[in-house]
């Protein structure tokens, strides 16, 4: 677990609510780091990393909402993109989906299928980047979202995806 499994003050002897205390940190988590920091490319890694690491934890039932909080951060404040922002609603069902798929194929190949950390990762920041940057191809084509939005939700998300995963991996390790 993320969260240390050594029993304290702060866990109880209930399963399910130490799993909502988990839960609810991922969430707020995931949803004040857009918020609070603006720098595109450190949020991303921060995200990537909770996300794989949430997948982890939890049923993909539970973390499939926790998948449209960053997004939904990012345009109720509009620091990221700026004056990009409103074109952002085009893409956030995208990235909704492609958030998903970096936690689906990563608990799927690590936990379930039983491959290695680093290639099951990898396979899921390839999936998510690849998703995310066909499905914003054919918004720019259609003429939905400006030239920027081709590199920022291209080999940006691939560099953050894998950025987040080494994270989770060294977090893995240390404890």
């Amino acid at each position: 677990m993320f969260i240390s499994k050594e029993k304290n003050l702060f866990f109880s002897q209930n399963k399910e609510k130490d799993e909502l205390i988990r839960l609810s940190s991922y969430g707020i988590l995931l949803f004040l780091v857009p918020i609070l920091l603006s720098h595109q490319i450190l949020v991303g890694v921060i995200v990537n990393a909770l996300l794989i690491r949430t997948s982890f934890d939890h049923s993909l039932k539970k973390i499939f909402i926790l998948c449209l909080l960053p997004s939904l951060a990012v345009v109720s404040t509009g620091l990221l993109f700026g004056n990009l922002t409103s074109f952002l609603l085009w893409v956030m069902p995208f990235i909704w989906i492609s958030n998903f798929i970096i936690a689906y194929v990563s608990k799927k190949l690590f936990l379930e299928k039983k491959k290695n950390y680093f290639f099951s990762t990898a396979m899921a920041s390839i999936a998510k980047t690849l998703f995310l940057f066909a499905s914003v191809t054919v918004l720019f084509l259609l003429g939905l979202v400006p030239l920027l939005f081709l590199s920022a939700f291209g080999i940006m998300q691939l560099a953050t995806a894998e950025s987040g995963a080494l994270i989770v991996s060294f977090l893995r390790v240390r404890k």
